[in-house]
């Protein structure tokens, strides 16, 4: 279950699954992107994060709407074309910025082996989440049945409206209606359902689907798509913890 909670005095929304991992709001803003006037509030944020969290560093990505997955290593905080990151280094705090895309946490508390996933329609459509979540299975000999997923806030199937060609690369089986619905000659996707389905399909189970629509909510989440691409980002934190 997910609810909303608070880092130091700014909202964040957990899940009662994981205690280590969580999605940020507008209060605690860590990647300006297009709003350079929060650039010294974020700066500010990601010192407060790193000191609360006495994490040994934090890794991060610049995200391309790709299907690229790095493992992270020790010496290597930023990775360039990823969009996915997944680490074992205990003390490691992995973070994935979003504004409508779908963030997706994975996290083994047996192996201590956590991952995050950056999933825009492009990345899903290319099954980021499929590969990410194998790719961690097989590298690190990880039973799916000990891994939790949480879907965090993302644009919903009631705001996010396509055209035919993005609905047919999404949609594959288009009689499974709990996927789309159709009206006024658009189609409206269900992000969170296909990336849970992708999970699935992997043997993952555990998995906690946030409601909140970013669109809907984008006075307590950054929109791309509300605020027409001048906005900030809300992000995706995964500590690794110490053993």
């Amino acid at each position: 279950m997910f609810y909303f909670d608070n880092f130091y005095g700014k909202k964040i929304l957990k899940s009662s699954l994981l205690d280590d991992c969580f999605f940020t709001t507008r209060e605690f803003v860590l990647t300006p992107a297009d709003r350079v006037d929060l650039t010294k509030e974020a700066e500010e944020n990601r010192k407060l994060l790193k000191e609360k969290t006495e994490c040994i560093d934090i890794y991060t990505a610049k995200q391309i709407h790709s299907a690229n997955i790095q493992v992270i290593s020790k010496d290597k905080t930023f990775y360039d074309n990823t969009d996915a990151l997944i680490s074992d280094i205990e003390g490691s705090l992995i973070i994935l910025n979003y504004a409508d895309c779908t963030p997706i946490i994975l996290y083994s508390k047996k192996n201590n082996i956590g991952a995050v996933i950056h999933a825009g329609w492009r990345g899903t459509e290319a099954e980021i989440t499929t590969k990410t979540a194998m790719k961690m299975i097989k590298e690190f000999n990880i039973n799916p049945c000990d891994i939790t997923a949480l879907i965090g806030p993302c644009i919903g199937k009631c705001c996010f409206e396509t055209d035919e060609d993005v609905f047919l690369k999404l949609v594959k089986d288009v009689k499974n209606t709990e996927l789309y619905d159709y009206k006024n000659n658009k189609y409206y996707i269900d992000l969170k359902l296909l990336n849970k389905n992708q999970l699935l399909e992997t043997g993952i189970i555990n998995i906690d689907i946030s409601s909140y629509c970013t669109c809907c909510m984008s006075d307590i989440f950054f929109s791309y798509r509300k605020e027409k691409g001048k906005t900030a980002r809300h992000s995706a934190v995964v500590k690794i913890k110490r053993g």
